[in-house]
């Protein structure tokens, strides 16, 4: 796993959660790194169609509003 379950245990709190189990901080870094990697694996796509190396932040909206996250 890439993003760790410490820095969302952090972003919980900061939004108003008093406690926040191990259990939940590691439930939502899987949940948004799952989704992060299926995100950039489209944009990769947009960018690689238009013979890019480099994906633009315009390839990941676009990928984002076509996988409707």
């Amino acid at each position: 796993m890439i993003l760790k379950r410490e820095t969302f245990d952090k972003f919980l709190k900061k939004f108003g959660a008093k406690r926040v189990s191990p259990e939940a901080a590691e439930y939502l870094a899987k949940y948004l790194e799952e989704r992060s990697i299926l995100l950039l694996k489209e944009a990769k796509t947009y960018a690689e169609h238009a013979r890019r190396s480099t994906v633009l932040q315009d390839d990941i909206r676009l990928a984002r509003k076509n996988l409707n996250l």
